[in-house]
């Protein structure tokens, strides 16, 4: 007699396994999430740290060197032997008019300028004007070597740099991928580093950008690059820019140019302006050197735009607008307008 018997096989099916890879995928990307949530907070933890130690080291050589306090909404900055700066306190964020939001309001005598984090930064504004609003203040709009010396200063701080450290990576740029397509209030939270900025980067620095920079002095310091441009007292009248016999072909006219481009040669922009300037030199507060860094847009510090040719009086423009993208940084340089110009792409700041 044949005996037949029922053999049933158990398993998944199809449907079950695919149900279950679905399930992992989910647990997996809500790990991911979780995880980098946790290393950005640990991150700026570590930053809050490192920063809120360098302020008490800053008070103390305030004190020593009977240098008051910065007023309210000021950041302070060492000086730089190099460039020939004393210590000074500067506007922690791009100068606001006093009780209006919107920066880009025409200009009136009667408004008054002040740092606050709310509301979009003070433009329609003139350099002319810039400087008179900053000495009915008691300060003074930022001179080109007090600008130079916050930018070697936020060059040397590792936190300021996409890699954590010096020359690694890219120094962030702040608001400068066009979105949004307008300058942007502050945060009065100073880890709110990409506040207001959709998507969060900027065009040449992948997944990482801010607009918050950090001072070795331990002070934040919002803005220096990207948001909008900032006039700065300087103004040139002769050409800026010459090039070699060789030449560049088809580099004519008004232009971007890296610094580091071969021919280029910055002809009679006063040598505190050029970026070679800072060449070997050595923060003393974290002994950080700037050596070794190339003074290209592939490192986020920016360009210079000029004509070859122009020799129209022309006041400097420092940092990069909203939509500049690899061409701002905190050595970005434009050099096309007159210090009786103004439009809602150029602000200003304040030192004291």
């Amino acid at each position: 007699m044949n005996l037949s018997r029922k053999i049933t096989k158990n398993g998944f099916t199809l449907v079950e396994l695919l149900i279950v890879i679905v399930v992992i995928a989910i647990l997996a990307a809500i790990s991911v999430v979780a995880y980098n949530g946790i290393s950005q907070r640990a991150s700026k933890t570590v930053i809050a740290a490192n920063m809120k130690q360098l302020r008490t080291a800053a008070a103390i050589y305030r004190t020593e060197n009977n240098i008051d306090d910065c007023p309210s909404g000021y950041s302070f900055v060492y000086g730089n032997s190099v460039l020939g700066t004393s210590p000074f306190c500067v506007m922690k964020y791009e100068a606001k008019i006093v009780g209006n939001d919107d920066g880009t309001t025409a200009y009136d005598g009667n408004m008054t300028a002040e740092s606050r984090a709310s509301g979009t930064p003070w433009t329609n504004i003139t350099q002319t004007q810039a400087i008179t609003e900053s000495t009915e203040i008691g300060g003074h709009l930022l001179t080109e070597a007090e600008w130079m010396t916050i930018a070697a200063d936020v060059l040397s701080m590792k936190q300021n740099w996409s890699g954590g450290n010096v020359n690694s990576g890219i120094i962030y740029q702040g608001h400068v991928n066009n979105n949004p397509a307008s300058a942007l209030a502050a945060s009065d939270d100073d880890m709110d580093t990409l506040s207001g900025m959709s998507g969060g980067i900027g065009s040449t620095s992948g997944s990482n950008s801010s607009r918050v920079l950090y001072l070795s002095s331990g002070d934040p310091i919002w803005d220096i690059s990207g948001n909008v441009w900032e006039w700065t007292q300087q103004a040139i009248g002769t050409p800026t820019l010459t090039l070699s016999n060789v030449g560049v072909p088809g580099d004519t006219g008004l232009n971007w140019r890296d610094y580091t481009l071969g021919s280029l040669s910055l002809g009679n922009l006063a040598n505190v302006s050029k970026p070679t300037i800072l060449n070997g030199w050595t923060n003393p507060v974290n002994n950080a050197s700037l050596s070794g860094i190339t003074w290209d847009g592939s490192k986020g510090v920016g360009k210079v735009y000029a004509n070859y040719t122009d020799s129209a009086t022309r006041a400097f423009r420092r940092g990069g607008t909203w939509d500049a993208g690899s061409y701002a940084g905190v050595l970005s340089l434009t050099l096309h307008y007159a210090a009786t110009f103004s439009n809602t792409l150029i602000g200003f700041r304040v030192a004291r």
